[in-house]
């Protein structure tokens, strides 16, 4: 009878933190999203069983998650006091649900959903730069997340998955969900540097200091916000 396959995971060597912070310093400015999951995908790793990888944690100090990796780069870097201080999004979010002025940027999206439709191709074609922000729940993990490639499905919207939290499971990068007009927590459109909708992005950047505002303009695309 054959044995068991042994169940393996990718150890980084060096540390997938070290290298992402390395090649930041090589850059002499942020990474960009793309040049992280660049940087993890030509990252020397092996494959090994998930004792040796505790053991080595242990040793070193905990890593970054490669499949969750820009996100966590983001929180290392906050650890560090690295500047600016780039915010995870538009992807998952933690953000304080109960604070008004949050829940008035909902509200905002949700009156302007009409806007947003008139924005998306009428042929049903996907839209890279059209985003849409819902709440994903499994178990007792919730996250607020910017979906891409946005489409009207009859009533509802379609968008894709590009990055998943690391505690979800019934969820793939790549995937597609269909999205009720009541879940749209945001939505918005990118359109070679002026922002419609985005009331949540608006909501962050307000909350920056002022003069770390040209900064998140800049990291985020927009030159000008309509």
């Amino acid at each position: 009878m054959p044995g068991k396959k042994k169940e393996l995971v990718p150890l980084f060597m060096p540390s997938l933190s070290s290298i992402l912070i390395y090649a930041e310093d090589e850059k002499g400015e942020p990474l960009s999203p793309d040049e992280v999951i660049r940087v993890r995908n030509n990252a020397s790793c092996i494959m090994v069983s998930p004792a040796r990888f505790k053991k080595m944690e242990k040793e070193r100090g905990p890593d970054i998650d490669p499949e969750n990796c820009w996100y966590e780069f983001q929180l290392l870097r906050r650890e560090l006091g690295r500047k600016p201080d780039l915010d995870p999004g538009p992807k998952f979010n933690q953000m304080s649900s109960s604070d008004p002025e949050y829940q008035q940027t909902i509200v905002d999206a949700q009156n302007t959903l009409d806007q947003f439709r008139a924005m998306l191709p009428e042929d049903g074609s996907s839209m890279p730069n059209a985003m849409v922000k819902t709440t994903i729940e499994e178990g007792e993990n919730r996250a607020f997340m910017w979906l891409m490639n946005a489409v009207c499905d009859g009533d509802d919207f379609t968008a894709m998955f590009f990055e998943v939290p690391q505690n979800f499971t019934e969820y793939a990068e790549g995937d597609y969900l269909r999205i009720a007009p009541q879940d749209v927590m945001d939505w918005m459109v990118n359109d070679e540097g002026t922002l419609h909708g985005g009331y949540s992005i608006r909501y962050q950047r307000a909350r920056k200091p002022e003069g770390e505002r040209a900064e998140y303009d800049e990291y985020i695309g927009v030159t000008r916000y309509a």
